[in-house]
């Protein structure tokens, strides 16, 4: 009887915690407040303050434009409220942009956005799942200038890379201010935020094999942004509460440790991808999802047609593969993804399509397992 294998293939939801982030952020659970003035205090800001600088120096940014706080949930809520909150406090009829293959973080934003009176604009995209930045320009022209323009760098279902450098440069020659998710770039493709053009930018901890509950917010200088919470001046005054120093210390140490290895790494995770899809496509009925270039190596949305997704993650579980049908974020709501279908797939396609999402751990073993798998599975379905 055959072994049965654990093997993790969802990446993008959330990734293990690396051994080497652990042991630092050990370190620095029982320290003080932050904000204390005695020696606990001390040690606990000088520990806030050397994460803050070795991410700053790692996303080209100055120190006092890191903000830390719970996620990229939060700041994704955090940048699209201020700017709302910041231009009804002005008198001002809030405008944003951004496209319809978003994260939740920003999309259900940008519903209450809407509900509290803005008006918001979502750019399409093509079958690849790349925006036109020409869109943008005619979104401007047609309405005006806009509050805002948020744009993701990389999308979290299909792992294509959006154009953000030219979002950010039509952002920059209309005087507004630019947003970008970057989220599923991070340790994968090189950041510097000087070059992108961005005003504002969120990442999590528990993307780069940091912990959870931790994340990192870039607001540019002197830019506009009214807080999402009030309370404390801590962060200067923009994201009041107690910080998490274990957690801004795992999450410099991963964000460290990711780039020390970025370039290596994605060479090896490009070629577990080519194997896996050339395998995978030898399957009757299956598609990438996604444009063949601008996408990163470590995700792969496969459309099984005829296949019901759920029934064939289900299966899958059952071998021991973990992977899932879009984000994890939307997984209880059982809808099609809003992503496949704004790429124009139908419903029924949607719902017939996986994402498998690599990662440091994985093995050119764990790719021959699971195809073997899925061939199985896919052929017993259907008969």
């Amino acid at each position: 009887m055959e072994e049965k294998r654990f093997v993790y293939l969802d990446y993008n939801a959330t990734t293990p915690l690396r051994e080497e982030v652990a042991e630092e952020m050990i370190k620095y659970l029982n320290v003080g407040n932050p904000s204390s003035p005695h020696w606990s205090g001390r040690e606990a800001k000088s520990a806030l303050d050397s994460a803050r600088e070795k991410i700053a120096e790692l996303i080209e940014a100055d120190i006092h434009e890191i903000i830390f706080n719970s996620g990229a949930t939060e700041g994704n809520n955090t940048v699209i409220k201020g700017i709302v909150f910041y231009e009804m406090k002005k008198g001002r009829t809030p405008f944003i942009i951004s496209t319809k293959v978003e994260h939740s973080s920003v999309l259900r934003p940008l519903e209450f956005a809407r509900e509290m009176g803005a008006k918001v604009e979502l750019i399409g995209v093509d079958s690849y799942g790349l925006p036109d930045p020409d869109d943008f320009r005619k979104a401007i022209k047609k309405n005006g200038k806009p509050s805002l323009i948020s744009v993701m760098l990389v999308n979290n279902e299909t792992g294509v890379i959006m154009p953000v450098e030219e979002i950010a440069k039509i952002a920059k020659e209309n005087d507004v201010l630019f947003h970008t998710d970057i989220v599923q770039g991070v340790g994968k493709v090189r950041i510097n935020l000087k070059e992108i053009g961005a005003d504002f930018a969120v990442f999590s901890g528990h993307k780069i094999y940091g912990p959870k509950g931790i994340g990192v917010l870039f607001i540019r200088k002197q830019t506009p942004l009214e807080p999402l919470l009030h309370g404390g001046k801590q962060e200067d005054g923009l994201r009041a509460g107690t910080q998490n120093v274990s957690g801004a210390v795992g999450i410099a140490k991963a964000l460290e440790l990711c780039e020390n290895e970025r370039e290596e790494e994605m060479r090896r995770l490009r070629k577990i991808q080519r194997i896996f899809e050339e395998m995978i496509l030898e399957i009757d009925g299956t598609k990438i999802n996604g444009h063949p270039e601008f996408r990163i190596p470590t995700t792969s949305n496969v459309l099984f047609k005829g296949i019901e997704g759920e029934t064939l993650l289900m299966a899958l579980d059952l071998e021991g593969i973990a992977v899932s049908i879009g984000s994890a974020c939307s997984a209880e709501s059982k809808t099609p993804s809003h992503v496949l279908m704004a790429m124009g797939l139908s419903q029924e396609e949607a719902q017939s399509s996986i994402r498998f999402s690599f990662g440091l751990f994985t093995k050119e073993d764990d790719i021959y397992y699971t195809v073997e798998k899925i061939k199985k599975i896919v052929s017993r379905l259907r008969r």
